[in-house]
């Protein structure tokens, strides 16, 4: 695997380019300089030598977390479970462990170890901080039930159409107001940023409705009740969550 990291060299007036071979013992030694370079390069730092490095598959993972660290994002912001990785299978109580349908890795989306699924549409101005633990964040969005014909439970055009001006919700990251795929899928997004969320059950709404966001219309309500409240155990109850952040900040 290959990773490139932007390591401050204050000697340097100018950005070069260098392409070094290391093994992972010689990464490993080096990790303290590393994750403060990846610290440096998050507060803006220069200037900066560009480096190429070949890992293996674990320590590039563990590079990777240091520079989402610096950045101040989550881990996951820059960390897929690979091509490989296996999501499981859908939770269907009514069907024996491993005869559910499989997990569908979705085209163009990055999973997460926690299952979650993200693809970033619009990445925000930079100009912004990153949505982090403690950040409070305000936001819009729509709902779509994957599985159950696609059915929206939460859209402009259902508002519209009930005559509904709901206005944007407002949360503390992992104030557990939440649900938990909303929750984590908004940490690393900045203002104006906009990401779909492709969220299994276990990451969903729970049975007694305390969780947020509610949708704002009757029918919306109506349709997504029908799927999470579904006790055959056969029914997919994937949702597909597209968040737009307004705002985020500290008090």
């Amino acid at each position: 695997a290959t990773i490139q990291l932007a390591l401050v060299e204050v000697e340097f007036s100018e950005m070069a380019t260098s392409k070094v071979q290391v093994d992972a013992r010689r990464v490993q030694r080096r990790s303290a300089n590393l994750l403060l370079a990846c610290v440096a390069l998050a507060v803006g730092t220069k200037p900066f030598l560009l480096v190429q490095i070949e890992v293996s598959p674990r320590v590039r993972r563990t590079m990777l977390r240091w520079l989402a660290f610096g950045a101040g994002c989550p881990s996951w912001a820059m960390e897929d479970i690979g091509e490989g990785g296996d999501l499981g299978y859908e939770k269907q109580d009514g069907l024996k462990p491993g005869l559910g349908k499989k997990r569908t890795r979705v085209p163009g989306f990055t999973a997460l170890p926690s299952g979650l699924q993200v693809k970033d549409v619009n990445p925000g101005r930079n100009e912004t901080s990153a949505a982090k633990l403690g950040d409070f964040v305000v936001f819009t969005w729509e709902g779509y039930t994957i599985n159950y014909f696609g059915r929206p439970f939460e859209t402009q055009t259902l508002q519209k159409m009930s005559g509904v001006e709901p206005n944007p919700v407002r949360f503390q990251v992992g104030d557990g107001t939440i649900i938990k795929g909303i929750d984590e899928g908004v940490r690393g997004m900045r203002e104006g940023g906009v990401r779909q969320l492709y969220i299994p059950v276990e990451l969903s709404y729970d049975e007694e409705k305390k969780l947020g966001p509610r949708p704002t219309t009757a029918g919306g309500n109506r349709a997504l009740d029908f799927v999470m409240d579904n006790k055959g155990g056969l029914m997919d109850k994937t949702l597909l969550i597209n968040v737009a952040v307004k705002r985020v900040y500290q008090k």
